[in-house]
């Protein structure tokens, strides 16, 4: 299916967080409810204390009717984040494994339901920390680009929609400057290459 200017352009960050809605979390209910019957098909029945899977957007909404508590993923603590950074500082590192919608759940549930989350400052400042090394990455993978392919796994959906435009452009463009420079018998591709990085560094340097 091919992808509309719109999704050439990149989602904002709403966008993301509606999709990232979808994704299911833990919860403990407070109070007994039955079962609901939701398109994606039946939750419940609730009953306290016991902990139950939820889609995002109903665990949101129970927590702001304060009818349940959110259990904070794995990933979202103080002591795994902070591992994970120190992982992906360490040189010539790979990108580390977070799911696909982490940056938007993070800060759906850091706004949603900040009180159910230990070290809930801790945890913003180290995902500030975590989002700056692998942006730092991603402006180095990029500067790699070439016109068969750009790798860089476990990049998270808000990450790749991030460089979408930028890397969108920069890959049509060489794949131009390599037909010009194959018609051309080859003698013009440095020259050609040349141009395009130098205006391509220039314009990772503004991301």
């Amino acid at each position: 299916m091919a992808l509309t200017s719109r999704q050439h352009e990149g989602f904002t960050m709403p966008e993301l967080e509606y999709l990232a809605q979808c994704e299911d979390v833990t919860i403990v209910p407070l109070y007994r409810m039955e079962r609901l019957e939701l398109m994606r098909g039946t939750v419940g029945p609730f009953r306290p204390p016991q902990k139950a899977k939820v889609p995002l957007w109903l665990a949101v909404m129970l927590k702001r009717s304060n009818r349940c508590r959110i259990v904070a993923p794995k990933w979202l603590s103080f002591s795994h984040l902070r591992s994970l950074c120190k992982e992906e500082e360490q040189p010539e590192s790979m990108f580390t494994k977070l799911p696909p919608h982490y940056l938007e759940i993070a800060h759906i549930l850091l706004s949603t339901a900040e009180d159910d989350i230990v070290e809930s400052q801790d945890i913003r400042r180290l995902l500030q920390d975590l989002r700056e090394v692998r942006q730092s990455k991603t402006r180095e993978g990029l500067r790699m680009l070439n016109s068969l392919q750009l790798q860089m796994d476990n990049l998270s959906v808000a990450e790749i929609n991030e460089i979408r435009p930028l890397f969108g452009h920069a890959f049509n463009t060489l794949r131009q400057l390599d037909k010009l420079a194959a018609a051309s018998g080859g003698g013009t591709q440095s020259q050609f290459a040349q141009q395009s990085y130098t205006e391509f560094d220039d314009t990772l340097d503004l991301i």
